[in-house]
C-alpha cells in the first residue's frame, strides 16, 4: 500500500510539475537593431524584447538561441543571471552585440531564427529576422554609411543631430521596442539633421537612417532626467 500512495505521490508531482512548465510561455516579442544589410566581421547592438504569455512567474537564467537554417545553432546571447519575467510582462535584453561570423552567416540572404532559452522545461515562441550578408567583392569599395554617420547625443533629450560627410541621408525612422513606427521623415539626401524629440517619451528606441540603397539602425536612449 506505501507503495501504491508513493507511486502516486510522485505521478502527480510530475503531472504538476508538467502542468507549471506548461504555464510558462516566454517569446520574442520584437528584436531591434539588427540591419537588413551587413557585412562579415561587423559587430552588430541590438535590443530583444521577451514576454511571458503563461500564467505563471518566470524566474532563472535566461540565453537567446539562434538557427541560421543550415543546421547550426548559436548564442545571440548568454547570462548566468537570473531574471523575473511576470505573466503579461516584458524583459527587455538592450546592450547586447553579436559579430556577423562567416561560419555562421553565409554571404547572401540569411533568414535567422531566435528563440528563448532556459535549462527549465518551458514553452516559447520564435521570432524570425532576415539579413544580408555584402562580401568585399560584393561591395562598392567606398566607406560604408556606418563608418561615415554620426548620431548624437546619446542618450538624448529634447534633440537628436546626425551627420554624415556625404550629402545621402534620404529618411530617418525611429522604432519603439515594439517595433512600431513612432517617428518618420524624408530627406533630401541631406548631410546634417537635427530633430526635435519633445514628442517621445522616455525609453530604449532604434533609429534607422539611409535610403533605399544602404540604411544603418542604431540605438537610442531618450532619457527625460534632470
Amino acid at each position: 500500500m506505501k507503495r501504491v500512495y508513493f507511486l502516486l505521490s510522485l505521478l502527480w508531482g510530475l503531472l504538476s510539475l508538467s502542468a507549471n512548465a506548461q504555464n510558462v510561455s516566454l517569446r520574442v516579442d520584437s528584436i531591434l537593431g539588427i540591419p537588413d544589410t551587413v557585412y562579415p566581421g561587423q559587430v552588430v547592438s541590438y535590443s530583444v524584447v521577451i514576454k511571458n504569455n503563461g500564467f505563471i512567474p518566470y524566474q532563472g537564467p535566461l540565453q537567446l538561441a539562434m538557427d541560421n537554417g543550415q543546421g547550426q545553432i548559436a548564442y545571440l546571447y548568454f547570462s548566468a543571471t537570473p531574471v523575473v519575467v511576470l505573466p503579461g510582462s516584458t524583459y527587455t535584453v538592450s546592450g547586447a552585440t553579436v559579430t556577423i561570423d562567416s561560419s555562421f552567416f553565409r554571404p547572401g540572404g540569411n533568414v535567422v531564427v531566435v528563440w528563448p532559452y532556459t535549462s527549465q522545461l518551458i514553452q516559447y515562441t520564435p521570432r524570425t529576422f532576415t539579413t544580408y550578408v555584402v562580401t568585399n567583392m560584393q561591395g562598392v569599395q567606398e566607406p560604408s554609411l556606418s563608418e561615415t554617420i554620426r548620431i548624437y547625443p546619446n542618450p538624448a533629450n529634447s534633440y537628436l543631430a546626425i551627420e554624415n560627410t556625404n550629402p545621402c541621408i534620404e529618411r530617418v525612422r525611429i522604432f519603439d521596442l515594439k517595433g512600431r513606427i513612432v517617428f518618420s521623415e524624408h530627406c533630401d539626401k541631406e548631410k546634417n539633421i537635427r530633430l526635435a524629440l519633445e514628442g517621445l517619451p522616455a525609453g530604449l528606441y532604434s533609429v534607422e537612417v539611409g535610403g533605399d540603397k544602404e540604411k544603418i539602425t542604431k540605438q537610442l536612449l531618450i532619457n527625460r532626467a534632470e
